[in-house]
């Protein structure tokens, strides 16, 4: 997923201060929310100052690294070199635009299904495998196909979580079986919890990550990535393709072997 500042970028010009674009808005002055005169590429984040054909545009990332800039996003306040115009007018963009997509992507939860692309970590790039599961797919199904193409055994617990957490699973989700012989009911049953409810706890997302650790004394770590979100009629029609292995629910879609 990009980052927040990845649309914005800097502007460079003869003033005493450095001007936030967004390079995602209109470049005509009847689309300019805050300033007229020269409208080149983007629109000025504030009403301050004039735009000039000449002025030098960098990426955040690289203005933040020349000045010594120590900020990920648009958080707080606004360092010196920068308009503090730009950067409230930004910050308020930024953190509207995110409370909106977080609220779309909570009424869709239930109703959408997930192409999950699993990993092994130190394998990523030579193997992977697309799993498409549905609101209504446990995670006992998921880890059915799991475990078709892993070379995992039932010797050492596994257990899936959210993003990284591997061991420090907020999930605790351990195969039935396995749930069974740990005896200790801190942990969750698979078939007890389905993608919805991940969804739902983790407001999941494309670009997101769930974790599964397998073997506690020795760990290996698989991940996957949401790689896209389906609407129902979408997720009906990718599950009905031709598989080649699938639950009621769920289904491998596409895979890369080595």
């Amino acid at each position: 997923m990009s980052e927040p500042t990845d649309r914005f970028v800097i502007e460079i010009g003869t003033g005493t201060v450095a001007h936030i674009i967004d390079m995602d808005a209109g470049q005509s002055e009847t689309d300019s929310r805050f300033s007229l005169g020269f409208s080149g590429p983007g629109e000025k984040m504030c009403s301050r100052g004039n735009r000039y054909p000449g002025d030098k545009r960098v990426s955040f990332a690289e203005f933040a690294s020349h000045h010594d800039i120590d900020k990920a996003g648009f958080e707080g306040d606004a360092p010196d070199e920068i308009c503090s115009y730009c950067w409230s007018n930004t910050r308020e963009e930024v953190e509207t635009e995110q409370a909106q997509s977080d609220q779309s992507v909570a009424e869709q939860i239930g109703t959408v299904g997930y192409q999950l692309r699993w990993k092994q970590n130190g394998r990523a790039r030579e193997e992977w495998y697309d799993i498409v599961v549905s609101p209504e797919t446990t995670m006992a199904e998921l880890d059915r196909l799991v475990c078709r193409f892993s070379t995992l055994d039932d010797f050492h617990l596994r257990m899936y979580g959210l993003e990284d957490e591997y061991l420090e699973s907020s999930l605790n989700v351990l195969p039935d079986h396995q749930y069974e012989q740990a005896g200790d009911r801190a942990y969750t049953r698979a078939s007890e919890m389905t993608i919805a409810d991940v969804a739902e706890r983790a407001q999941l997302r494309e670009g997101d990550r769930l974790s599964l650790v397998y073997d506690f004394g020795t760990p290996t770590h698989y991940y996957c990535i949401v790689k896209e979100v389906y609407e129902p009629e979408r997720l009906d029609e990718v599950l009905d393709d031709d598989v080649s292995t699938s639950t009621d629910t769920a289904a491998i879609v596409n895979e890369k072997r080595p």
